[in-house]
């Protein structure tokens, strides 16, 4: 039974699409820096948005599910 649910567990995370906390930390690096260029272009709005994204990548990282999907899967980024 036991062996069940940690299958059910794994599979569940597996087809949710969580990202790993890297991934989502580097998807938050990007878009930090798009903000950066839309100030720099004069793009205000864009900016603020891309700078949105970015705290909510951010936040998204340190979700348990996350940091669950970098652990039990790890990344091999070298």
């Amino acid at each position: 039974m036991l062996k069940q649910n940690i299958i059910l567990f794994l599979l569940a995370l597996i087809l949710s699409g969580c990202a790993s906390n890297s991934e989502l930390n580097k998807r938050a690096d990007n878009d930090a820096k798009a903000g950066d260029y839309y100030e720099s272009i004069g793009q205000p709005e864009a900016a603020k948005r891309s700078r949105e994204m970015a705290q909510e990548n951010r936040d998204d990282s340190l979700s348990f599910e996350a940091i669950l999907f970098d652990l039990l899967f790890g990344t091999d980024d070298k």
